[in-house]
């Protein structure tokens, strides 16, 4: 048994592996254990109680060899498959056993989720998923769960030390424990043939006699990663500081920022993303002394807040539109901040604090925006880096009616409804983004009742809307209400036509217009 195990472990040691991939995750890996089988213990614990359990000894249990495959799906979430065979006297759930050594063969795979990540020395992880077994001809399915921990006391190679219960799916299987331990290391990595690495010729000129100096360089790849998700982060400011000075470039969409022709010396990594600062990492002149003519490096960046990613788009022509200021106002800390949309598509970036309530609008002089609500409230960062946000705004052009779509009344009645309160705040931001600007506000009703009363009714309408921009710091000389009563009907609801109450509604309305 020493033997074999001692023949595992150099044979993981001797394997060529890298302990994870540019993004902190595990690459394909092998791990090859022996393990216990112990039914007796889960036998006691399914036909009595946990208060007279005696664990069953080493020698109650049976022997069996494995082999685990394990890929890293995120830093933190290993898949795991093991492939495991033994000779064993089976322990069915009703007490008797096969009554000689027969082969047990039984598969099973699922999720190793760690609770750090593998540059830690030990890793704690629980395991659940799904297996199947071959016994004598019997075949069954079972539900194995487990803790384990991974020891990292290697370059190339580690220990996995776990223990499952797995629970029968069905009559031919009974419940059992699994403890296994087992060395682990990636395979398959070719070994390149040894390649002198780049040189870079540079001439030095003393006394009119050049002297030629080659100069060993790389290029260096620096990924920039979300701590909490593992997610590649654009536009994160990456520098590396030397003997010459610092050199700074920005990530792209991958999360990566490319440094060609590094001559070596010793650097320090290290980079920015939204005014928070990345971990930072060393690069020492020993790291260009391989074959490879890239050295790659990955920091990760730790920023608590959400990233609102959003585009500003016309409402008239369904196209981006640009030079747009985007004002992010946090209503629950009850503070604000500005930034520009880019050039070429309009998009915008912006931190939106946990547990925060969120309006966000558009700036450009003589255009009205929507104003979205957003909400961080419930999110969960771990898994959530992203909100999505689509931003309208229409440009209000003179002697053209905007529509402001919520502002309806009801019937016979000049007081407009609540739900008008969002648009009529998206109308007093416009006015204060454009102070030079005058607008007629125009008011509208129904074909329904006498013409007279309708007109009176409407310009009561108008007059309503331009109260309440003057409560809100709108200068009176700019507004000017202006009923229509129903001479603008914008369906076919005229006199004497059949209509919904619905139909109706929508001629109730109140929009503006800039004017000269």
């Amino acid at each position: 048994m020493k033997q074999l195990l001692t023949v595992l472990f150099m044979s993981c040691l001797a394997a060529g592996a890298s302990a994870q991939d540019s993004l902190g995750r595990k690459p394909s890996t092998f791990v090859f254990h022996m393990f216990y089988n112990d039914f007796k213990t889960a036998q006691q614990l399914r036909t009595s109680s946990f208060k007279n359990l005696k664990w069953s000894s080493i020698g109650d249990m049976q022997t069996g060899f494995g082999v685990n495959y394990l890929k890293g799906i995120t830093r933190k979430i290993d898949f795991a498959a093991t492939l495991d065979g033994s000779y064993t006297d089976y322990l069915y759930k009703n007490g008797t056993t096969n009554g000689s050594s027969e082969f047990l063969l039984d598969a099973n795979a699922g999720l190793n989720v760690k609770l750090l990540t593998d540059r830690h020395p030990v890793v704690p992880y629980v395991f659940a998923g799904a297996g199947f077994s071959i016994y004598k001809g019997k075949s069954g399915l079972y539900a194995p769960v487990g803790i384990g921990l991974q020891f990292n006391f290697f370059n190339e190679a580690f220990v996995l030390a776990n223990m499952q219960y797995r629970t029968a799916l069905l009559p031919a299987v009974n419940n059992h424990f699994q403890y296994s331990i087992g060395i682990g290391a990636s395979f398959g990595k070719k070994k390149s043939k040894p390649v002198l690495p780049p040189l870079q010729v540079v001439k030095i000129v003393t006394h009119d006699t050049p002297i030629i100096v080659k100069v060993l360089v790389k290029n260096i790849v620096i990924t920039v990663t979300d701590e909490q998700t593992g997610l590649p982060l654009p536009s994160a400011e990456v520098s590396i500081n030397g003997p010459d000075g610092k050199l700074t470039a920005k990530t792209d969409t991958n999360g990566r920022a490319v440094f060609n022709d590094i001559k070596a010396a010793d650097y320090k990594v290290s980079g920015v993303l939204h005014g928070v600062a990345t971990t930072t990492q060393s690069i020492s002149k020993n790291n260009f002394n391989t074959a490879d003519d890239v050295i790659s490096i990955n920091i990760t960046h730790n920023d608590p807040r959400f990233t609102l990613q959003g585009v500003v788009i016309n409402k008239n022509t369904g196209k981006p539109e640009i030079n747009v200021t985007v004002n992010l106002v946090n209503i629950t800390r009850s503070s604000s901040t500005d930034t520009y949309n880019e050039l070429n598509s309009g998009a915008f970036s912006l931190q939106l604090e946990p547990n925060s309530n969120f309006t966000i609008s558009g700036k450009k002089g003589g255009f009205i925006s929507n104003i979205e609500k957003v909400s961080a409230k419930g999110l969960n960062r771990s898994t959530t880096l992203y909100v999505k946000l689509e931003l309208s705004i229409e440009e209000a052009l003179t002697d053209r009616t905007i529509v402001l779509s919520n502002i309806y009344y009801d019937k016979g009645n000049s007081k407009f409804r609540p739900a008008a309160l969002p648009d009529l705040e998206k109308l007093v931001k416009f006015l204060k983004d454009n102070p030079t600007l005058r607008i007629e506000v125009d008011s509208h009703t129904d074909s329904r009742g006498n013409a007279a009363k309708n007109l009176k009714l409407s310009q009561a309408r108008a007059q309503e809307v331009v109260n309440y921009l003057q409560k809100s710091g709108i200068e009176k000389t700019r507004l000017i209400p202006k009923g229509y009563g129903a001479a603008k009907l914008v369906n076919g609801c005229i006199v004497g036509v059949k209509c919904t109450e619905a139909q109706h509604e929508q001629n109730r309305r109140t929009g503006f217009k800039v004017i000269h």
